[in-house]
This record gives C-alpha cells, sequence and structure tokens, in this order.
C-alpha cells in the first residue's frame, strides 16, 4: 500500500493525480520548449542533477540551461510506472521510470539519443495550492547513441556516456 502521509483516501487520490498532471506538464513543456512553464513547474530552490554534472538551482535556471541545451534538439519524453509516497499533505517523493530521445543533427550527420532509467524526484505543495518539483535526479540505467556522439554528462550508471548537442 503507497503511503499516504495521513491523509483521507479522497484526499490522497486527488492530490496523487495532481502530481501526475504536473509530471506531463513538465514532460511536455520540455518536449514543446516551453521554458517559462517549465520553469514555474518548479520552485525557486529546486535542484536539478539530471542537466549536467553539477547541480542547478532554481527552476528559472533549469529552464534557462535546459534552453541552451535543447536548442535545436527534438526531444520525447516518456515516463511511467510512478511510485509516489506522500510524507504529509504538502510533501511527496517520487520513483518514475523514462525513456527519453533526443534528435539533431551536428555537421550534416543526424545525431541521436535513446534513453532509459529513472527520475527520482521530490515534490511540494505551495500557498497556492499547486504541486512543484523541488528536486529532480536521472538515474540512466542504459543509453544507445548515434556514432559519433559525444558526453555531456556523468552516466550515472557507468554503463555508457551519454551525448553532447554541441
Amino acid at each position: 500500500m503507497p503511503h499516504k502521509g495521513g491523509m483521507t483516501e479522497m484526499d490522497y487520490l486527488t492530490e496523487l493525480h495532481a502530481i501526475y498532471r504536473m509530471k506531463g506538464q513538465r514532460d511536455h513543456a520540455v518536449d514543446q520548449k516551453d521554458w517559462d512553464t517549465y520553469a514555474r513547474l518548479h520552485t525557486e530552490d529546486y535542484v536539478a542533477m539530471s542537466i549536467g554534472p553539477d547541480p542547478i538551482v532554481g527552476g528559472q535556471a533549469a529552464a534557462k540551461q535546459l534552453a541552451v541545451q535543447m536548442a535545436g534538439v527534438t526531444t520525447i519524453h516518456h515516463c511511467h510506472t510512478p511510485v509516489i509516497d506522500f510524507q504529509d499533505a504538502n510533501h511527496a517523493t517520487g520513483v518514475w521510470a523514462m525513456e527519453d530521445n533526443l534528435f539533431w543533427y551536428r555537421g550534416g550527420e543526424r545525431q541521436w539519443l535513446r534513453g532509459f532509467g529513472f527520475y527520482h524526484e521530490t515534490y511540494v505543495k505551495g500557498a497556492d495550492g499547486q504541486w512543484r518539483f523541488s528536486y529532480r535526479k536521472l538515474d540512466r540505467t542504459h543509453a544507445e547513441t548515434s556514432p559519433g556522439a559525444a558526453p555531456i554528462a556523468a552516466n550515472f550508471s557507468s554503463e555508457n556516456t551519454i551525448i553532447a548537442m554541441a
């Protein structure tokens, strides 16, 4: 049975659905390069451990970094089989299985990455009643890349490297 943080069954299901919806909005914002929406879905003190080797702090900073890294890159994100636990009505943690596909051109040649792994996340419900991401770490367990793709970040699985878009 999932940890419901002392909530009633109806409150638990309502808040769980709100987190699922927020996660979908995040994936859509990245794939549609809607950086304003992306930034709004994260807290001001959000910590990103999935954009590069160093932490990035803040939703605005994360959106700006992704906008640079994803310029000229078509992305497709799929997240599924979530495990969400509530510490209380305003704090939750989640682990989502993920698959991402990235496509771009470098030197006139088509490049790609197909990655698999898990997002480890924390969520905070604000005074406005909206859930936001407060932490995310990508644990990539497997990646397949086109020939010639170069590393951009630590591969948390140590199985292989992740590609560069530049």
